[in-house]
């Protein structure tokens, strides 16, 4: 795909931000109304939609790890989506576990046959954005270390939700979520400003207050609130 038309489908992540950040100012609301930290089916079906919309967003751009990491937690929400239905219609977890490994297959398939055929090296992988006209500027390798501890922080909250909502049989989000948005979204923040890519700034951005909101809501009840089916 050439550079120009990766700059023109630049704007169409802005739709998976959007998503991102409805989910958790819905959520933040719902709380608020409830006066305790709750999740209901539609944050994970907004989730699900963001991360599918993300995922393609960073396959047009040459962005393999947030590729992989959207990719995987799409199945998280589906998983999720999942855990709410009546018991009987939950999958088993080896199912979810073959997913997200044929799911991280894949995407890494994917760039192997791209690489091939476009004859690129491995650096093309994580190719910075181009969405104003103009190259990025060169980034400094300590600007990349906050941008990977944030963003496995960040991804890292999924997967602790995703195996205490297994051991719980239900989904639910718990401190150690917020905790981790609320540290994980900030150096995220940090770093995507840093790189000017306002696609992935929004996200973190629109999460900040709800992330702080949920830990005061938790603290107040002392423990973690199972969603309602």
């Amino acid at each position: 795909m050439s550079e120009s038309l990766r700059e023109l489908l630049y704007p169409l992540g802005f739709l998976s931000s959007l998503a991102f950040g409805g989910r958790f100012l819905l959520q933040w609301l719902t709380s608020e109304i409830e006066r305790k930290s709750t999740v209901t089916k539609v944050f994970w079906q907004l989730s699900l939609f963001g991360n599918i919309l993300l995922l393609v967003h960073s396959l047009i751009q040459s962005q393999f790890h947030v590729s992989l990491i959207q990719g995987c937690n799409a199945i998280i929400s589906w998983r999720n989506i999942n855990l709410m239905d009546v018991k009987g219609r939950q999958v088993s977890f080896n199912s979810v576990i073959y997913l997200l490994a044929g799911t991280a297959a894949c995407i890494t398939l994917f760039f192997l046959i791209q690489g091939y055929f476009l004859g690129q090296s491995f650096n093309h992988w994580f190719r910075l954005p181009v969405w104003d006209g103009e190259a990025p500027a060169e980034v400094g390798f300590i600007w990349h270390l906050v941008g990977i501890v944030g963003l496995i922080l960040f991804s890292s909250r999924f997967w602790v939700q995703w195996w205490l909502a297994e051991k719980a049989k239900t989904s639910y989000l718990g401190e150690a979520f917020w905790w981790l948005s609320l540290i994980g979204g900030g150096l995220s923040l940090l770093y995507f400003i840093r790189i000017d890519d306002p696609v992935n700034i929004i996200g973190p951005a629109f999460g900040l207050v709800p992330y702080l909101r949920n830990l005061m809501l938790l603290k107040k009840s002392q423990k973690p609130i199972p969603a309602g089916n």
